[in-house]
């Protein structure tokens, strides 16, 4: 295997690729931008391109834009495929999600399980599988970074699909890391809290974001950038011991 490059710091991204899905908004580009001032090339990845012209044009030069659909197979062989060509990835974020829905579980439909599955879980999982059979071939090392939530560790009312997903992610965070240490590849979550994004903005207006706000000692809402000091953290040398954890980022929320 190829030893670990060494940096000028501990918490440095330079000379590293990070592939960020989801990477145009919230989340995804709080964490790009993170990346991009540690020094790291990123690739976002994400459905929309209006939307990720735009993410690229304020991240400058060191951002590339692809899109692509983690709910479709083919899609995420052709994000690999471009990331190898103009990389290889040091670094796979998997940040793409969705929950649009927030009701009971007695009212969710099929076609709302299997559009929250196949971007929260299967596309991540088949991502993540791609990266690494990569790095197998390559005998390089590699890092992926699933972003969970929460809510796959504590029950929130009318998010029954999207906690599973969540919950899942954190499983799959784990047997990954299990199954691939031997092979200097490490996989870490994080578990963000509730954060401020285009998903959770009627949620938090409606009346049960005030019991949500009620739950977090902190006494608000994360704000994506909230979460970019975790993820560089865990993409960095800083946290080259830490394989199979799920940090929490959650105000506190946890405590209660």
């Amino acid at each position: 295997m190829q030893p670990k490059e060494e940096s000028s710091h501990p918490f440095s991204l330079e000379g590293r690729t990070a592939v960020i899905t989801g990477g145009s908004r919230g989340i995804g580009f709080a964490i790009a931008q993170g990346f991009v001032k540690a020094g790291a090339r990123v690739i976002i990845a994400a459905r929309n391109q209006d939307q990720l012209d735009e993410a690229v044009k304020k991240l400058g030069a060191n951002a590339i834009a692809k899109r692509a659909d983690i709910s479709d197979p083919a899609s995420i062989e052709e994000l690999i495929e471009e990331a190898w060509r103009l990389g290889p990835p040091d670094i796979i974020v998997n940040n793409a999600g969705v929950s649009p829905f927030y009701k009971r579980a007695e009212f969710f439909t099929v076609e709302e399980w299997d559009h929250i599955v196949d971007i929260n879980m299967r596309g991540s999982y088949f991502l993540s599988l791609a990266a690494a059979k990569r790095w197998f071939e390559a005998e390089r090392p590699g890092n992926i970074i699933n972003i969970s939530s929460v809510t796959g560790i504590h029950a929130s009312e009318r998010t029954i699909i999207y906690s599973m997903t969540k919950a899942a992610l954190d499983q799959m965070t784990r047997v990954m890391a299990l199954e691939w240490a031997d092979r200097n590849i490490r996989v870490n979550s994080i578990a963000p809290g509730w954060t401020e994004s285009d998903f959770t903005h009627e949620l938090f207006e409606s009346r049960h974001g005030k019991t949500l706000l009620d739950s977090i000692p902190q006494d608000r809402f994360a704000d994506p950038q909230d979460i970019t000091g975790a993820a560089l953290y865990l993409a960095s040398d800083a946290s080259s011991y830490v394989t199979g954890s799920v940090l929490v980022v959650d105000g506190g929320r946890a405590l209660r």
